[in-house]
């Protein structure tokens, strides 16, 4: 049934996009392939330019599986907001380490450090996250705290 019940529903549609659809594309669906600081992590890029068209928002999921990790970085183009679906951890934001758990939400403001390590030993976390202001990872921008050291 749908909103207006005189309409049809479709299945397909060019904004919508399934979690399967994006994990099966290496490379163009996983852009940060090579990226530094990326340990161990399930990305999937829901919402981006490349994927539906967006212009100023990406959206996502990241598996987390036990002893995974995502090193601090920035973004000097977007704002980040990180939300745990399960699991647990810890989120670096700004100059802060925040414990994180189902249904906690971190907002992170551009160019702010952030990070996040699963501190669990079985249980793999789950996190939803969004960009403002990019529709990309290299339009957010991606600079690791590491980078950054290096270069005074």
């Amino acid at each position: 049934m749908s909103i207006e019940t005189d309409r049809p529903v479709v299945d397909q549609h060019p904004s919508k996009v399934h979690v399967d659809q994006v994990a099966a594309a290496p490379g163009a669906a996983q852009p940060e392939a090579g990226k530094p600081g990326w340990i161990d992590m399930d990305v999937r890029w829901l919402v981006t330019r490349q994927t539906v068209g967006a212009e100023d928002t990406v959206f996502g999921v990241t598996y987390f599986p036990p002893g995974s990790r995502h090193e601090i970085h920035r973004h000097e183009n977007a704002e980040e907001v990180e939300y745990l679906v399960a699991g647990q951890g810890v989120a670096r934001v700004g100059e802060n380490d925040v414990a994180m758990g189902v249904g906690d939400a971190v907002f992170v403001p551009r160019n702010d450090y952030h990070g996040f390590r699963n501190t669990s030993n079985s249980e793999t976390a789950v996190m939803i996250w969004c960009y403002a202001g990019a529709a990309s990872l290299e339009e957010a921008g991606y600079i690791t705290e590491e980078q950054d050291r290096r270069r005074g």
